[in-house]
């Protein structure tokens, strides 16, 4: 027990402390992994156990203003992220490689803009957890399925992991995508907390295409470099972020097959009863 225990604080050691950008170390929360993890569990815990289990004989409590607020600053948080690393890869970049970027390891201001850049997004997950608590808060239960706990959970654990050892690089493309798609989102939200909900099947329905559209993309970006090979970036961070792509890929498509697939039919067959009453 003692060996093990040893292997595992050498390890963790040698990981954490050694290997790590040390570029980073200095910002809050990015320093040691555990302080994370903890995080993560205690979120897991709330929204899977005793959120529900307090919730259980009280009312839905009134949260609309919160989330009102809350949905317009991520709204403007992930479009202004956005924003930056554009201006980073399509701009400041003499050349950037969608075939194979490797990290600015220096402290020039293209080394540490995307330190920068991985720091605000690491944090942006982290502030993604509130929406699952707001569900619960909210009584709105069926909501916390498991692509969406798993999905929020992991991509705390997965920032975390880039900003300390590939901030950058050929991993910019994933952030660009996603505050993209994610200002969208909250754009949407927003919409609805004012009420503005007639079209919300249709919005609903093209966001989780942008979605699918994002992951294919992103499979192949990661994907891509591992086929043609000879490429300077860390191939274990290559083939997490092809597989964790296609994974989620996966899980997204069974949630648009089964829930707008049902919406549709169910639309079909009410216009044929209104055409069949008339």
């Amino acid at each position: 027990m003692a060996t093990f225990v040893s292997f595992v604080t050498k390890n963790y050691n040698d990981l954490f402390f050694k290997r790590r950008d040390e570029r980073s170390v200095h910002l809050p929360l990015a320093g040691s992994p555990l302080f994370i993890i903890g995080i993560v569990c205690t979120y897991l815990c709330i929204v899977l156990q005793y959120g529900p289990r307090h919730m259980l004989n009280r009312k839905p409590y009134n949260v609309l203003n919160m989330i009102k607020i809350y949905n317009l600053f991520q709204m403007i948080a992930n479009i202004t992220l956005f924003l930056h690393i554009c201006y980073n890869v399509f701009l400041l970049y003499d050349n950037f490689s969608f075939r194979c970027q490797p990290i600015d390891y220096s402290i020039s201001r293209v080394g540490m803009d995307e330190v920068y850049f991985s720091y605000a997004y690491f944090l942006l997950k982290l502030l993604d957890l509130a929406d699952t608590v707001f569900f619960v808060l909210r009584k709105k239960q069926s909501h916390v399925s498991f692509l969406h706990v798993y999905h929020h959970s992991f991509m705390v654990l997965t920032t975390y992991c880039a900003l300390v050892f590939v901030p950058g690089g050929h991993v910019l493309l994933l952030g660009l995508w996603n505050t993209l798609v994610h200002a969208i989102m909250y754009f949407y939200y927003f919409l609805s907390s004012l009420g503005a909900q007639n079209h919300s099947i249709w919005w609903k329905k093209y966001l989780t295409r942008l979605q699918l559209i994002q992951f294919i993309h992103l499979a192949f970006h990661f994907g891509r470099p591992l086929l043609s090979g000879n490429c300077n970036f860390p191939k274990f961070w290559l083939w997490y972020g092809f597989l964790q792509a296609i994974f989620v890929l996966g899980l997204f498509l069974d949630f648009y097959i089964k829930t707008y697939n049902k919406t549709d039919k169910s639309i079909t067959s009410q216009h044929r009863c209104e055409k069949n009453a008339k």
